[in-house]
């Protein structure tokens, strides 16, 4: 089975919001205020598929501590922020893309309450370029800047306006990627490669969405990609889902009929035929493989306000019997390849749940949508591809000229490890932690290089979960050059750190030298006589416990091990 896919990757930047100067802070359920948005014609004169599905409802928005007129659009939008066209500008040159000479933001319709103007605004920054992976490259057709959406809050219809304005990277590929592999493997050097910029890290920061077609089906886009290691099995699902659909022809709905009457509990019931689906509906226990299409009618139909449908593939079950199953197949007109749809509502609610199911029955096999990706690696319908129609200019943003302008590429997460002195592994964990710089400047101060390395990486958290503040740079500083002179071994680095996070001054070390070290030892192999004599060379192990007991913090491990192995060396004689 041939694959073809793109990717498109959303990464949040780390340098404020994008049209205010707000900070990207948690946001509360405070009273907030509420907005109801209506799909719109865009300058074409047509509304979009995406947004026409929507219904018109109410949104409540909650804005935290703020009260940002911005993001409540009570006023004009400003900036666009500089910092994010400079990280926008990096990216473009470290994939290789060219720059427009001139910047036009335009605003995308979205009516499904993620944004409080109904709209969202981008713009188009460069294209062009390629991102080279491991085992292929794979050419990038646009690079965009917009504002990110809202996040969801508790109830329905309840967004958070911390992340609304989020400055967001929109990175999409060519449809260049022909394996489940390649699109996880391109998705991840993508990623790698954003994190050489000023880029927001964490959960939710950066989003990937794939798009998916093979021969037989049509282009479909997963949406919402967290888990890179989930990408190859949702990809695979996804092919296989559309190879098994392609097969199957579009029905004619029959009308809409009550069915009320032929139900002995008392429940306002609608329904509608479908020619030839019979067996296509399913059930929870049909094998794996079977299209399953009365979930996807069902999620369709719940875009009415519905809790979902009942499907004659399924009966009896849910307080419908075999009986009265039979009843409405005949009342609907049902033949023996028929199958029928039902929706317990009143009338009005009915009547559009039943339509946008067979709305989808119409298109048949495989129809050009959206899916939300799965955490157990599945998808499920999201709404109608959106088109053309969803995009118009923004006229409260003045055009942004680029022509000229030039930014300092920063060096690939690849280059900032390899100017560390350090093992690879070692070196990629700074990296990836953005703790290099840190690592830079204590070096420069006198740090030992794999002191430094283990104190970012392992003693400082471990003193953060053992609820002791952090010391200063000063004091780090301080106790790393302790540990370069001898004066401190680096056992007794994190008693060192726990005095210094207490606020006091860094221990008084007093190993005694190898003078002390020897006698020590030296009365240890004539107590153990007995023990040494039957072990030899075996008993260095447990003498140097002994030993380390104690001097641990007081003198370096490697020393006591070649003092002891020479003193018993001599003992043994």
């Amino acid at each position: 089975m041939t694959l073809t896919a793109g990717l498109e990757v959303h990464q949040q930047l780390d340098c404020g919001k994008l049209f205010c100067s707000c900070p990207a802070t948690d946001g509360s359920p405070d009273p907030g205020f509420s907005r109801r948005l209506h799909a719109t014609a865009s300058e074409m004169g047509q509304v979009d598929a995406a947004a026409a599905a929507e219904n018109v409802r109410d949104f409540g928005y909650h804005q935290g501590d703020g009260n940002c007129l911005v993001e409540a659009d009570e006023e004009p939008p400003r900036g666009p922020n500089p910092a994010a066209v400079e990280v926008a500008l990096q990216v473009a040159g470290l994939l290789g893309a060219q720059p427009l000479e001139e910047v036009h933001f335009m605003r995308k319709v979205v009516v499904d309450g993620s944004n409080t103007t109904g709209f969202q605004r981008t713009a188009l920054v460069a294209t062009g370029g390629r991102l080279e992976y491991d085992g292929g490259s794979v050419d990038i057709e646009q690079l965009c800047l917009e504002e990110d959406s809202c996040r969801r809050g508790d109830g329905n219809d309840q967004f958070l306006l911390d992340r609304l304005g989020v400055p967001l990277l929109e990175i999409t590929t060519a449809p260049q990627l022909h394996s489940p592999e390649a699109v996880q493997v391109a998705a991840r050097a993508l990623g790698q490669l954003l994190r050489a910029c000023r880029v927001r890290r964490g959960l939710g920061t950066i989003r990937q969405d794939v798009n998916v077609s093979i021969p037989q089906g049509v282009r479909v886009e997963l949406k919402g990609f967290q888990d890179l290691g989930t990408m190859p099995q949702v990809v695979e699902r996804e092919m296989e889902r559309q190879a098994t659909l392609a097969a199957i022809e579009a029905c004619e709905p029959g009308p809409v009929a009550e069915v009320t009457s032929l139900l002995k509990k008392p429940r306002e019931a609608w329904g509608c035929r479908l020619p030839g689906w019979a067996g296509l509906l399913g059930s929870p226990e049909s094998p794996a493989g079977h299209p399953r299409l009365g979930r996807e009618l069902a999620d369709h139909a719940r875009r009415a306000g519905v809790a979902g449908l009942l499907q004659s593939d399924e009966l009896p079950a849910h307080g419908v019997s075999e009986k009265e199953a039979a009843a409405i197949a005949a009342e609907l007109g049902c033949g023996g390849a028929d199958a029928f749809i039902l929706v317990f509502e009143k009338k009005e609610v009915a009547i559009a749940a039943l339509e946008r199911a067979a709305s989808r029955a119409r298109q048949g096999g495989v129809p050009h949508e959206v899916r939300r990706v799965l955490a157990e690696g599945g998808s499920r319908y999201l709404r109608p591809m959106p088109g053309a129609a969803r995009m118009y200019p923004e006229t409260d943003i003045p055009p942004l000229r680029l022509a000229g302008s030039e930014v300092e590429l920063p060096p690939t997460l690849e280059e900032r490890t390899a100017t560390l002195p350090l093992g690879a592994q070692q070196a990629e964990q700074l990296v990836r932690a953005r703790l290099d710089a840190r690592f830079h400047a204590l070096v420069a101060a006198g740090g030992p290089p794999k002191a430094v390395a283990r104190l970012l990486l392992h003693q400082l958290p471990e003193l953060c979960k053992a609820g002791l503040p952090a010391p200063g740079e000063a004091a780090l500083e301080e106790l790393l050059a302790a540990v370069a002179s001898g004066e401190l071994a680096k056992e007794g680095v994190e008693d060192a750190l726990a005095a210094l996070a207490r606020g006091e001054p860094l221990p008084e070390q007093a190993a005694g030298g190898a003078e002390e070290l020897d006698t020590f030892i030296d009365a240890l192999l004539a107590e153990r006589k007995d023990f040494v004599q039957q072990r030899g060379m075996e008993a260095v192990g447990p003498l140097m416990g002994a030993v380390m007991g104690e001097f641990r913090g007081r003198v370096d491990g490697a020393l006591v091990s070649e003092r002891l192995r020479v003193k018993l060396g001599e003992f043994l004689g």
